[in-house]
């Protein structure tokens, strides 16, 4: 069953972004690293808004074959990828998986 990483910016008035870093840098690195235990693609949303409601800033969500993928994915490789946070945000996102459960 395909499987989804849901990555979440914080919008807040000191928070920091270089979306040119992210696109260019950390997202190809996440590619790299991820794809050898099964990630097969990513996309990045940037919301527009103020903070009070928008809560998020940035949502990157990437595809995975299954949740055992995204598990070894981050058991393997998440420090590299944590570690790579600070080049393009001062803040820490919030990270969520699951399996894909849509028929659409």
């Amino acid at each position: 069953m395909a499987a989804t990483v849901t990555v979440l910016y914080p919008n807040q008035a000191d928070a920091t972004f270089d979306m040119d870093y992210y696109l260019g840098r950390h997202m190809p690195l996440v590619m790299e690293r991820f794809g050898a235990h099964g990630m097969t693609g990513w996309k990045v949303v940037k919301f527009d808004g103020p903070p009070e409601r928008t809560p998020f800033s940035v949502m990157a969500t990437l595809a995975f074959g299954s949740v055992e993928g995204i598990r070894a994915a981050l058991k393997a490789e998440g420090g590299p990828i944590i570690g790579d946070v600070p080049n393009f945000s001062n803040k820490d996102a919030m990270l969520m998986f699951g399996d894909d459960v849509s028929h659409g």
